[in-house]
């Protein structure tokens, strides 16, 4: 292949502003050692930036020109490797000390005479721009992968995260035109492929930098934003090798065959005059029989009248029908034309459709794994982009779902991955409604086994466990129609067994393997079951409609008729849930919290001087937490969402906020020992850390 001159012009985003990454640009003056060496570029991103890494990504760069401009015995492509490796061994040996707080994403380029050698380690990206479109090197040599057509996201280690790391070397032939970009991970995170291409495609390299540089600044961009454009051209005062004098090929197989029956049929040819005499010889008797026995045979069959000569037609008759034949012809090309038009715009129209679906699809994917980069940042992911990604995305879905052109499959996978997306958002733990069509969570329950949830949307009552590790799983205790459970309508716990009310005001209890029905006489007491708790081994159940909180004793595995907790009742429906730990906590629509006990030998529990002291602006509670085992009190604002942590005397310790873009939590329980709020929004349960 005859080599061609080339002239390179080079621009990066370091120029503009100094910062911990770093641009290594070896571009040799003389033809001797550009024809053997070429020119050497690399690219190393600092994550987070810093003087610790910036030391550390000068020396790994100094060190890889270095030994790949030492020795060039095993050719460009061994060279390369050898001098990733040892300077990924060096990475390793300095970030040994900082624990995984520093991490180093490599590119290198280097353009031999007509070739292009790659290598990229880490989040670092390598792309060419050819004829205006954006491609990624291949697995094999001189493969390009359209960038367009990408499936999957590419990842990496890091430089020095594996000592014996093993660099991919990628080999593609360079032209006259193309565009090399070197890429750190965060400005592709932060700004897109589409906008490297357009800036390559519109800009003068330097320009290009420069203006990628504002724009990642615009946006509110953090960290590197490292990128190296080179731009290949021919060189105006080169002048190409002599080429070697082609060697002699031999002609294909059918050609010869094809000359050889040519040459045959000629020497046939040459005879032909002594052979057609021959045959006219032999053949003239015959010829002169079959003559007239054809004409003997056309004599004797019948013969037409011979008919008139049609009138004369005069000149202005024949030019009219001259006309008539040109004009329909004309119609009917006009005809053709209108249906060749409408077969065309429709094509048109279509293949627009098509791509602008295709537009919006590939922009659904591009914020997909930009919100998913956000999220996976250590050690602090950046959760406010992530959003902004993700509602981006659900936008361009929304436009891909209108077009005609719509692949169902296709957006259902990218809708389920926005899904899990905004889960891991909003710290979801599990949704039911993956499980079974309806569900909703109504009230916690904990024991050593897990945390269980009544579910009166589905009619189950869920045991919610992790297994395997890393995975949340839901299996079902009680279920609607069984064993003459009817719907679970809450949950409490006594030890390790739970009980639960039904939609028939019946009580079950469930331990071990075994359900059966605990039912208290009194129940005909009960106008509504709004809350149910236990205490001792009792049960306490809230009849809102009554004003009244109901105390079921325990008496040798039975349940005792009603009692009266209150000495006064509340107004119909005042009271919105209660918590007992040997006092009664109550909360009212009012967002009210109040505290009852019972004072001498009295049966029933009065009201207790209690005031909160808030720390903030005050909580309108709408469900509280008290367990006797438990140090604090926990008040639910389900509007505010927000949890409100207080010692039993109404000091006020600490507010946690929970999830913002899921609906208002209905129900919440807090497990002191696991550090964790579970609430429930819909199907949705959400667990929310309260260590951080």
């Amino acid at each position: 292949m005859r080599q061609t001159g080339f002239s390179t012009k080079v621009g990066s985003t370091t120029e503009i502003r100094a910062g911990s990454d770093v641009v290594v640009v070896s571009e040799p003056t003389l033809s001797a050692t550009l024809r053997t060496k070429g020119r050497f570029y690399f690219l190393c991103e600092v994550a987070p930036q810093g003087m610790t890494g910036a030391d550390i990504a000068r020396e790994v760069a100094d060190l890889t020109r270095e030994q790949y401009e030492y020795d060039l015995s095993a050719g460009i492509e061994g060279a390369i490797r050898k001098a990733l490796r040892d300077a990924n061994r060096r990475a390793a040996h300095r970030l040994r000390d900082q624990h995984g707080r520093v991490a180093l994403h490599a590119a290198c380029a280097v353009l031999v005479n007509n070739e292009l050698y790659a290598a990229r380690i880490g989040q670092a990206q390598i792309f060419l721009v050819r004829r205006a479109r954006l491609f990624l090197p291949g697995d094999d040599p001189n493969e390009l992968a359209d960038f367009v057509h990408r499936t999957t996201t590419r990842r990496a280690a890091s430089l020095g995260s594996d000592p014996d790391l093993l660099p991919a070397v990628w080999k593609q032939t360079i032209e006259a035109g193309d565009t090399v970009i070197l890429a750190g991970g965060n400005a592709i995170a932060a700004l897109g492929a589409d906008a490297l291409l357009n800036a390559a495609v519109t800009l003068h390299p330097r320009a290009a930098a420069e203006h990628l540089h504002n724009r990642f600044m615009a946006e509110g961009g953090s960290g590197s934003d490292s990128i190296l454009f080179i731009e290949v051209s021919p060189a105006t005062s080169a002048a190409p090798r002599l080429a070697s004098a082609p060697e002699p090929s031999r002609p294909p197989e059918e050609v010869l065959v094809a000359e050889t029956i040519r040459h045959r049929l000629d020497v046939i040819w040459r005879h032909r005059p002594r052979i057609g005499r021959a045959v006219g010889a032999v053949a003239a008797p015959a010829a002169g029989a079959i003559g007239k026995s054809l004409a003997i045979g056309l004599e004797l069959m019948p013969h037409r009248t011979p008919t008139l000569s049609r009138s004369m037609q005069t000149a202005r008759e024949r030019s009219a029908r001259q006309q008539r034949l040109i004009s329909l012809l004309a119609l009917a090309l006009l005809g053709v034309s209108i249906v060749i038009g409408v077969v065309v715009v429709r094509d048109y129209q279509a293949n627009d459709v098509v791509a602008i679906y295709n537009l919006a699809v590939l922009s659904v994917q591009n914020d997909l794994d930009s919100a998913q980069s956000f999220l996976d940042r250590k050690p602090n992911p950046d959760q406010d982009r992530a959003r902004q990604r993700l509602d981006s995305a659900r936008a361009h879905l929304g436009d891909a779902s209108a077009s005609p052109a719509a692949n169902t499959a296709q957006l259902s996978t990218l809708s389920a991955r926005a899904d899990a997306i905004f889960d891991r958002l909003n710290d979801v733990l599990i949704d039911l409604s993956t499980m079974v069509s309806g569900a909703k969570a109504a009230s916690f329950a904990q024991t050593q086994f897990g945390l269980y949830v009544a579910d009166p949307g589905s009619g189950r009552l869920w045991r919610v466990f992790e297994q395997p590790p890393g995975t949340t799983i839901a299996g079902a205790v009680l279920e609607k129609g069984k064993v003459g459970v009817a719907t679970p309508q809450l949950v409490t716990s006594v030890d390790n067994a739970l009980f639960t009310i039904d939609d028939q005001n019946k009580v079950w209890k469930a331990e071990g393997n075994t359900v059966f029905e605990v039912s208290p006489d009194g129940r005909d007491k009960w106008k509504t079951v709004d809350g149910l708790t236990s205490f001792s081994g009792n049960l306490y159940v809230l009849d809102a409609a009554s004003g009244q909180i109901w105390r079921h004793e325990e008496d040798r595995g039975k349940f005792l008729a009603a009692d009266p907790v209150l000495a006064q009742t509340f107004a119909p429906n005042a009271i919105t849930s209660f918590a007992v730990d040997g006092s009664i906590w109550i909360t009212t629509t009012a967002g009210d919290v109040g505290l009852f006990k019972r004072v001498g030998l009295a049966t029933t529990a009065t009201k207790a001087d209690f005031t909160i002291k808030w720390l903030g602006d005050p909580v309108k509670a709408t469900a509280i937490q008290a367990i006797d085992s438990q140090r604090y009190i926990y008040v639910l604002d389900g509007p505010g969402r927000r949890l409100v942590q207080l010692t039993r005397d109404g000091r006020e310790i600490a507010r946690f906020e929970l999830p913002k873009d899921l609906p208002p939590a209905t129900a919440f329980f807090v497990s002191e020992g696991l550090h964790t709020v579970y609430t429930a929004h819909g199907s949705k349960i959400a667990a929310t850390d309260l260590s951080r």
